[in-house]
């Protein structure tokens, strides 16, 4: 694979995120409409073709289907999180060429052999990915706090922003918001922190992914059967390390399998219907996503849960399809895309208590006002943060990975047995 592809293919998951940043901020504004916002609650009253069963109820679901995208970030982070370990595997013989990985990439004019890839650094891995989580987060939780005391929180407005009521504004609460870890439950200041918390816990986890992701390289259909089945009785559980972690797993077992999963994408699409394969399973993705609602009507106990289940393997084919198949690949490669998932992280942190306020000082009978102001201006200071926060934390994260790399010098490279 040519470098200029896997420029291409790593831009289409980037494009991909921030595809799933503006839906997720898309959907909260949609919970600012008190109709829609009960229909969350219960679709029984919901008119057909009305504003409400257009948002919940029918195949435009997709494009509020924030939840739902939250999947598809846990399935990227599995995915590129374990692909770049993945490349410099053995780590135990740092100077062995990395022949064994399927993202490798040899310039076609270039003399000799590849140049050895160097071990993975687990050392400066973990302060480095921690730093570049955090301070991000500490930001968003200090500007959710300055948002709220300038605009309280009052909870009038329908049932969802009855849930934004009352924030504990409290130093401790602060504190537990802003250090992610082992806060799984709902944060009160800026709630879509949840799913840092899961994000947090696979990072730290890393090594145990990686290891199951090459060790499962020959059982792999076994293996997404056993982690398909856990999200599932996750959901009829109601178990959230089961209903959420399966996904991380299930996107480094795509990293495993990438090289091989590219092959088998070439060979489908030379083939006579080739095209059209890809096509049914490109729409297979979204329709699996939002398969609980398109059939939540006709549906009670326990098979609403395993619907709602059905959001991992869709959230999977998603993140599959843009990785696999060099048509959306192409569609994704626009500029406005591109900066949308430059600044996916920061958009998915500061956007939601600005769409919150917003929707509070216009009023339930004028949600979209709020709709108006919010969106904009979470895409504006997404930027800003993106520049004034996210950029600096990563620089500092590179600096305190060099220097706890430098300080624990690699042992001298195996010989190769």
């Amino acid at each position: 694979m040519s470098r200029d592809s896997s420029r291409t293919r790593m831009g289409g998951l980037d494009a991909l995120r921030g595809v799933a940043a503006v839906i997720v901020l898309v959907h909260h504004v949609s919970m600012t409409a008190p109709s829609v916002s009960a229909a969350y609650t219960s679709s029984a009253d919901v008119a057909v073709f009305s504003p409400a069963w257009w948002v919940t109820l029918s195949p435009l679901k997709i494009l509020f289907a924030g939840p739902e995208f939250v999947l598809v970030f846990f399935v990227l982070s599995g995915f590129v999180l374990v692909l770049t370990p993945l490349r410099r595997w053995p780590w135990t013989r740092p100077g062995t060429p990395d022949t064994a990985s399927p993202t490798s990439t040899v310039e076609a004019d270039s003399p000799g052999p590849p140049a050895p890839a160097p071990g993975y650094d687990w050392l400066a891995y973990y302060p480095r990915r921690i730093v570049r989580l955090a301070i991000p987060v500490v930001v968003s939780v200090g500007l959710a706090a300055a948002w709220i005391l300038l605009v309280p929180r009052t909870g009038a407005g329908g049932a969802w922003m009855a849930k934004q009521g009352s924030p504990d504004l409290g130093i401790g609460n602060l504190l537990r918001e802003a250090s992610i870890l082992g806060f799984t439950g709902r944060p009160d200041v800026n709630p879509p922190l949840w799913s840092l918390a899961w994000e947090m816990w696979f990072s730290l986890l890393l090594p145990i992914g990686v290891i199951f992701a090459v060790a499962t390289r020959r059982w792999t259909p076994a293996w997404v059967a056993v982690l398909l089945a856990t999200s599932t009785a996750g959901y009829l559980l109601g178990v959230e390390p089961l209903m959420y972690l399966p996904a991380f797993g299930l996107g480094a077992l795509l990293a495993a399998n990438h090289g091989s999963l590219l092959a088998w994408s070439t060979r489908l699409a030379a083939r006579r219907g080739g095209t059209l394969a890809w096509a049914a399973i490109a729409v297979l993705g979204p329709v699996l996503l939002i398969a609980y609602w398109l059939l939540r009507p006709a549906l009670t106990e326990p098979w609403n849960s395993v619907a709602l289940s059905l959001r991992v393997p869709g959230a999977v084919l998603v993140v599959a399809t843009v990785a696999l198949w060099p048509p959306v690949q192409r569609m994704l490669g626009g500029r406005l895309l591109a900066w949308l998932g430059t600044i996916s992280f920061s958009l998915y942190l500061v956007h939601f208590p600005i769409v919150v306020t917003f929707a509070q000082l216009f009023g339930p009978e004028h949600w979209w006002w709020g709709a108006l102001v919010s969106v904009p201006l979470s895409l504006v200071l997404a930027q800003l943060m993106y520049r004034w926060v996210e950029l600096p934390a990563q620089t500092l994260a590179g600096r305190v990975g060099a220097r706890f790399s430098a300080g624990h010098p690699r042992p001298e490279a195996v010989p190769a047995a």
